[in-house]
């Protein structure tokens, strides 16, 4: 019962962690875009961090933070914490895509081509998928308002879905915590730091990049929280040992 009354104060210590960047940006009301010089090694730095969490190098990134995990924890928590980190990353995509579908909030990367005349936001959010990247590619670098760099210019003519929350957020905190749930408590301060900080530049990438405003990224953070604390609650009672006769 100690074990795991541990494991749950580490995962709040965490999530408060991951909480402060976007907490302190939206209670200040600042946003990070476009602060950033877009075409600078250092916003192609970030797209580098950002694309840890795009398909496909999402699904490696996940495969290789469980593999460490699976090696690192005891062989008695290693189904468990498998089963509860894929049940957290299969939630976090609904959630992520309902939302989206709710709310329709378009990007900061939109809302600011639109006030420089080149895009119609009503008609832009109007087209499908298709229709808006196509939007996007009738447009040359040259006429942004902008210098860009061209990684960021390819994704924001990629990424022209809706902003609110922040998938990218919802994925890395998610791994983060899940993988914090289980290290913290065992002492394995590396791995857990190394997570925390990741995920937190990942975030913090998403504004930086005009991908999102910082209340996505900040609702997104909130909801890693209860997505990873529900599904290691519902996999400990699931695997309750029987006891040995």
């Amino acid at each position: 019962m100690h074990r795991q009354l541990a494991a749950h104060q580490w995962l709040l210590i965490s999530w408060g962690m991951l909480l402060l960047p976007p907490l302190l940006l939206f209670g200040a009301d600042v946003s990070l875009f476009p602060w950033l010089d877009l075409s600078s090694t250092a916003a192609q730095l970030n797209y580098a961090v950002t694309m840890t969490g795009t398909r496909p190098w999402g699904a490696l990134t996940s495969a290789l933070v469980v593999l460490l995990l699976w090696r690192m924890v005891p062989a008695a928590q290693r189904w468990p914490m498998l089963a509860a980190t894929l049940l957290a990353l299969g939630l976090n995509l609904l959630v992520s895509h309902g939302l989206k579908n709710l709310f329709q909030e378009s990007r900061p990367y939109v809302e600011y081509l639109a006030s420089h005349g080149l895009l119609d936001l009503s008609h832009f959010y109007a087209s499908d998928a298709a229709g808006r990247s196509t939007l996007l590619h009738g447009l040359a670098l040259e006429q942004l308002p902008m210098p860009l760099a061209d990684s960021v210019w390819q994704q924001w003519r990629f990424e022209t879905g809706y902003s609110f929350p922040s998938g990218h957020t919802l994925f890395s905190c998610t791994l983060a915590l899940c993988g914090c749930f289980v290290l913290l408590p065992l002492q394995r301060w590396g791995l857990a730091l190394l997570l925390l900080g990741w995920a937190m530049w990942v975030s913090i990438s998403r504004i930086l990049l005009g991908m999102h405003w910082p209340v996505d990224v900040l609702v997104s953070a909130l909801l890693s929280g209860v997505i990873v604390w529900c599904s290691h609650a519902l996999m400990q009672r699931l695997w309750v040992r029987k006891p040995t006769l």
